[in-house]
């Protein structure tokens, strides 16, 4: 019944589609479509571009090149890029047409014009994609933010960039790429130039590593190394968009380290799955991808794992285990969805093709796959930073994208990132023939008939006469009358009249054919070598020469099998592609194709060409029809299959395509159903017959789109859930930016002491503090509910008294619900649980009653009896430590009790009982302030006495006095020797030192007064802060303001740097210097202390966000929304994290004393500017840097171990006081 209401759905289906696409086909031919008319509003741009040709092509090199020059100061008046877009572009198209021998075609300035409003240019492959790219690129780089061309692989990065990279560098900007295995000065270097290009995960994982790092880019207080490298993102050109975009946006970039969890389990779920029997203790759902046990395989399961219950405390993670093990056994197939290279399971991308080393299933899925080869087993991953590449792209202040397919995802790109897609006309015709898929009954079959397609195509001419029949061998020679053919099989020869010949095929043509795995590929090559044809296979396995095959697929006699989307962005030319073949015999000379002289790389080009005769050899070529692909199985997405496809019949050149299908195909067998086969037989299909059905073509198209639907569904699906992950994200790593960019810390944790003062003196203040106190205390000292409104006004005789009998009579009540649950009468006595009640009661109670002695009683008397006891127990509880709480001066003493706890401020209740909230706030807020500025006074001399501090010979401290004194002299300026501190100790050495850091602060303020003087001469208040930037450049003022600060605080900031900003970021920077140079200790340690608690946090807070979303599913048990509950429980403890952070923060400052010595001592000032290593504060630090490491090269990071010499309890502690470690510094 459901599928013949399946087929009666189709069949609408399609009627009604057919329907309504001949309305739009109508409304289309009378209007145009929306795509045309767009085009159409472009060509008077293309013309004016055009116009300008001659303009350009007039100028000298130098003067082309001075263009960008003037482009950047018409933008620095107030022009846009729109108003230079024709200028610009005309620039560049003769850039292009000078260095690269390539003049921009009418149809490539469209995509250009495309790209820079924003949108998706589809455009066919072999278009000139990589060409189109520089237009906008060009323009936007004139704006000096970046741009980032993002390609899908290493290899095109670089290919495009050194092949582009003349272009740009002849109008004076500058060109990098980023690739992975980079060294981080490398990578800083090529994104400080203007255009970068690099791959999507490069990119995304560079954003990690970022906020990860110390310090901002720029920072020259901070060794390059420690420094950002990517910089604010501004403008992306993704190439093959639908790739990055589409396929791979639900793909989390990770960076992650250990977790320490326990490799054997993931062994023992492997062994036990390999037990179990398909359709019996588990089911496998291909649609869904997914396989779970049923009941009778739970029971099995638990059998073999020694275990009592999956679903009793220590068990419960079993289940999960089994079903990665068979998920690992029977839907991830080696060769298909993953390679072993060594002692690794390496996953292959499933639309590309591509080995992703590095890349790993989440959730332990990983892990049972390495179980299920035998390899090495990794641990599990902590994460401590990711994000999806959809959110990552998102962050870009514009995008745009090129493809040669991008129309079947139009309505998800303006979805999610309100991108449009136009579609470009080709510049010259399509000739390409799109065959109908033939299809087979077996997989076997088909196979077959594309080996013995090859082997035709390859090894024999091919006649047909006019009725259609096909003849196979050899044509020996060919005159305009006749042709000399020898049949295959024959050794006869015949003449045979070009008459009576409809259509000839002559053999060699090139032939490109395409499958969806490894596994297929190998198995085409293993057909291919049987029958004695020379071919060349391209999968995962040989990514290194990707490009270089592809290159080449295109030249007579070639037989090249790929994966379908491997080698995408290379160019196949009819012939051969001679730049191809030169580069890669000078790869080993040179490091980049932009350091081959170009007179060598002409040269070399010319020889190949003319050794090879290419473009002769691609005039023939394409006089026998061009490339020839075979497609071995239909993708599950349309693009895929248009990709593939559009391999061919590139700018003009002819070409043809057909794809071989078999029932036994996954797309087929999974959607299609046994009525295809049904179908198939009643039209008499044989063994080894093939047909051509339009109605079974249809049926693929509908399965696909299915796929693309459930896909989209997918996709959408994980990125609601990490819509949260992303807001906690922006907000953490905006304020993290925040303060590497230059924000007080200072003025942030005064933020963080004023939130909690509202808060917590709001609480403490509140009328109602006492009674919830007392409420919440006595509830938990009885065991009951208590409401703290039943308390109020209450002394503490009443409250004791009524307490007492809440409890007694909750007690009643909670001892019939237990006799209920435990011993039913309903049920058998032999089925009654003594044992549980007597445990329930006892531990409720804190009685030591036994079961046999309740059972003695019946079930008649020992309700009584324990109503009895538990009253008695009621009785016992003490509630005087309670009275307490009831006190009318509790909540002030609580209140002063905290500020002394936070700040070490000592504040009498009597004194400030009488002050209403808003007074007691403001007084502790001066108090807090003046004691922060005492902490900011004695903390330069804490990190000097440390840095200064020696042991003797008995391991005691001492200081070295003068080394103390000629600093302390320099850094706070003061006339101060040696002798005077001789003969003190150290009380009175620090005493003395901090005085003179309270008076050399005291010059602090005039210092800001004097800076903030200079802002209201350069900002009046009524020019624009840019303009009157640019008017303080050119009267000199902002020279004199460097100078300035230079001379007085040795701060450097450059007039170029200054104009760049604004008010606000020039404010910035005079009170970093000003700070910097009065306290630079105590902001140094501010920022630092910040950071590693923010980092600390966040990293903990990933691994709860990573654990709630794994058990949040349960809660669909409840009747509640997974998805909504993962956001509000998400939101709450990451609530409770950002306030974590400001609690610990704060702690800490006015506790600065139980610093780590080191974390203080790296804070400590030379007299001299120096380069800062990062501080590492703490373990975090250092993990986060070995990560960062670790994603940059191919060294694995090590685990972080703690290295500092160990201190014993009972050793000398080592801060010299001469008292054991375990009576000192370790109770801090």
């Amino acid at each position: 019944m459901e599928e013949f209401l399946s087929r009666v759905w189709d069949i609408f289906g399609t009627l009604f589609g057919g329907i309504g696409r001949g309305i739009e086909r109508g409304i289309t031919s009378l209007f145009g479509s929306s795509n045309a008319r767009f085009l159409k509003k472009l060509q008077p741009t293309v013309d004016a571009i055009n116009d300008l040709e001659p303009k350009y092509q007039a100028m000298t090199d130098a003067e082309l090149r001075e263009q960008t020059f003037k482009f950047r100061k018409r933008l620095a008046a107030g022009e846009t890029l729109d108003d230079l877009l024709v200028e610009a572009f005309a620039v560049c198209r003769e850039a292009g047409r000078r260095v690269l021998g390539m003049r921009h075609y009418d149809v490539q300035l469209m995509g250009g014009v495309v790209l820079h409003r924003g949108n998706i240019a589809e455009m066919v492959t072999g278009e000139g994609k990589t060409l189109v790219a520089t237009l906008p690129a060009y323009l936007n780089a004139l704006e000096a933010k970046g741009v980032h061309v993002v390609t899908v692989n290493d290899y095109l990065a670089r290919r495009d960039m050194e092949w582009m990279g003349p272009l740009y560098m002849s109008l004076g900007l500058t060109v990098g790429a980023i690739q992975s295995n980079m060294e981080t000065a490398d990578r800083q270097k090529a994104y400080d130039c203007d255009i970068t290009y690099g791959t999507n995960n490069e990119f995304g994982f560079d954003y990690l590593r970022d906020n990860m790092r110390p310090a901002a880019k720029g920072d020259e207080r901070y060794d390059k190394f420690y420094q950002q490298s990517q910089g604010p993102l501004h403008f992306a050109i993704i190439d093959e968009v639908d790739n990055i975009l589409i396929d791979e946006a639900r793909t989390p970039l990770i960076i992650s380290g250990p977790a320490h969890d326990d490799v054997t389990r993931y062994a023992k779920a492997d062994r036990i799955a390999r037990q179990l029997k398909k359709g019996v203790h588990f089911e496998v759902n291909e649609k869904e991808h997914s396989a779970h046990l049923t009941e009778e395989g739970v029971r099995a399961a638990e059998q073999l794992a020694g275990v009592e219950s999956f679903y009793t405390a220590g068990h419960m993670e079993w289940p999960h285990l089994i079903d990665n093990s068979l998920k690992a056994h029977h839907l991830y197939k080696r060769d298909v969805n993953y390679v072993v290279n060594g002692d690794e399971v390496v996953i292959v991308d499933e639309f590309t093709g591509r080995l992703m080393p590095g890349r790993n299933w989440s959730d332990g899925l990983h892990q049972a796959v390495e179980a299920k080869e035998g390899v090495r087993i990794k641990e599990e991953n902590q994460t401590l930073a990711t994000i999806t590449l959809q959110n990552f792209f998102k962050l870009y202040n514009k995008i745009c994208g090129m493809t040669g397919t991008a129309m079947t995802e139009a309505a998800e790109f303006w979805k999610i990132y309100k991108l449009d897609v136009i579609a470009v006309p080709t510049n010259r015709q399509l000739q390409r023939i799109n065959h109908p898929d033939v299809i087979y009954r077996t997989e076997r079959e088909k196979f077959n008939a594309i080996a013995d397609e090859i082997e035709r195509m390859h090894k024999w001419d091919v006649l047909v006469n006019e009725k259609g029949e096909e003849y196979l061998g050899k044509i020996i020679h060919e005159t305009d009358q006749n042709i000399e053919f020898q049949p295959k099989g024959s050794k006869e020869r015949e003449a045979i009249p070009k008459s009576k010949i409809k259509e000839i095929e002559h053999r060699g043509r090139p032939m490109l054919v395409g499958t969806v795995s490894i596994e297929r590929s190998e198995l085409i090559s293993s057909l291919l070598e049987k029958r004695g044809i020379p071919h060349q296979v391209l999968n995962a396995k040989h990514h290194k020469r990707e490009a270089e095959i592809v290159a080449q697929a295109g030249r007579l006699n070639a037989v090249t099998i790929a994966t379908n989307m491997a080698g995408r962005g290379t160019d196949i030319i009819l012939g051969g592609n001679p730049e191809a073949m030169a580069w890669a015999k000078l790869q080993e000379k040179y490091p980049t194709r932009l350091e081959v002289p170009q007179e060598e790389w002409d040269a070399l080009v010319r020889e190949i060409e003319q050794r090879e005769q290419m473009k002769a050899e691609g005039r023939l070529v394409a006089s026998m029809g061009g490339l020839h692909i075979l497609g071995t199985e239909r993708h599950e997405a349309r693009r895929i299959d248009l990709q593939l496809r559009g391999r061919c019949g590139r700018q003009g050149d002819p070409g043809s395509s057909r794809f071989y299908l078999s029932l036994e195909d996954d797309l087929m067998r999974i959607f299609a159903g046994e009525w295809v086969k049904n179908i198939l037989t009643r039209l008499g299909m044989k063994e080894g017959e093939a047909i051509e059905s339009h109605m079974v073509s249809r049926r693929i198209e509908g399965a696909q789109k299915k796929v693309e639907e459930r896909n989209f569904e997918v996709r959408k699906n994980l990125l609601e859930y990490d819509e949260v992950m992303d807001e906690q994200r922006k907000r953490v790593y905006s304020y993290r930016q925040d303060i590497l960019n230059g924000a007080n810390c200072k003025q942030l944790i005064m933020e963080m002491i004023d939130q909690q003062i509202d808060h917590y003196l709001g609480l403490f203040l509140d009328k109602d503090y006492g009674t919830e106190t007392f409420a919440g205390w006595a509830a938990k000292m009885l065991g009951v509910e208590l409401e703290a409104k039943d308390f109020r006004g209450m002394d503490f005789s009443s409250a004791e008294t009524f307490a007492r009998d809440e409890a007694a009579r909750m007690a009643e009540g909670q001892v019939l619900e237990a006799l209920d649950e435990n011993l039913p009468e309903e049920e058998d006595p032999k089925e009654w649980n003594w044992e549980a009640l007597a445990k329930l009661v006892n531990t409720r109670w804190h009685l030591s009653l036994r079961d046999r002695d309740l059972k003695q009683l019946g079930r008649d008397q020992v309700g009584d009896f324990l109503i009895e006891r538990a009253r008695a127990a009621v009785e016992k509880i003490d509630l005087s430590e309670g009275e307490r709480f009831l006190q009318p001066e509790f909540s002030v003493q609580t209140a002063c009790a905290w500020v002394r706890h936070k700040f070490g401020v000592e504040l009498a209740p009597d004194d400030v009982k009488d002050l209403d909230l808003a007074s007691f706030k403001r007084l502790v807020r001066e108090k807090a302030q003046a004691a922060y500025q005492e902490k900011e006074d004695a903390y330069p001399v804490m990190a000097g006495l440390y840095h200064f501090t020696t042991r003797d010979a008995t391991g005691h401290k001492r200081y070295e006095r003068e080394e103390l004194a000629k600093w302390a002299a320099e850094r706070f300026q003061v006339e101060l020797t040696v002798e005077d501190l001789k003969n003190k100790q150290r009380d009175e050495i620090r005493t003395l030192l901090v005085e003179h850091s309270r008076e050399f602060a005291k010059g602090q303020a005039a210092a800001i007064t004097e800076a903030h003087a200079w802002l209201d001469k350069i900002f009046d208040g009524k020019t624009e802060p840019e303009r009157a930037l640019r008017a303080a450049e050119e009267n000199g003022m902002l020279c004199k303001l460097s100078e300035w600060l230079t001379e007085k605080y040795k701060y450097v900031l450059t007039p170029e740097e200054m104009v760049r900003g604004d008010r606000g970021r020039l404010e910035r920077h005079l009170t970093a210097a000003v700070e910097d140079y009065y306290r630079p200790e105590m902001r140094k340690m501010e920022r630092a202390l910040v950071l590693q608690l923010l980092d600390t946090a966040w990293k903990d807070h990933l691994l709860s966000m990573d654990h709630l979303k794994s058990s949040v599913g349960l809660r669909g048990y409840a009747q509640v929304d997974p998805k909504v509950e993962f956001k509000r429980e998400g939101m709450r403890i990451f609530e409770q994290m950002w306030g974590s952070v400001g609690e610990r923060v704060t702690d800490l400052i006015y506790r600065m004393e139980q610093l780590d010595e080191s974390f203080v001592g790296s804070t400590w000032k030379e007299s001299e500017a120096i380069h800062q290593d990062a501080q590492s504060a703490g373990e975090i630090a250092a993990q986060q840097e070995a990560a960062i490491e670790g994603t940059e090269t191919d060294h694995k990071p090590q685990p972080i171990r703690n290295r500092q010499q160990r201190v014993g309890r009972n050793d000398p502690c080592p801060c010299g006081s001469g008292k054991k470690f375990k009576a000192c510094c370790m109770k801090r």
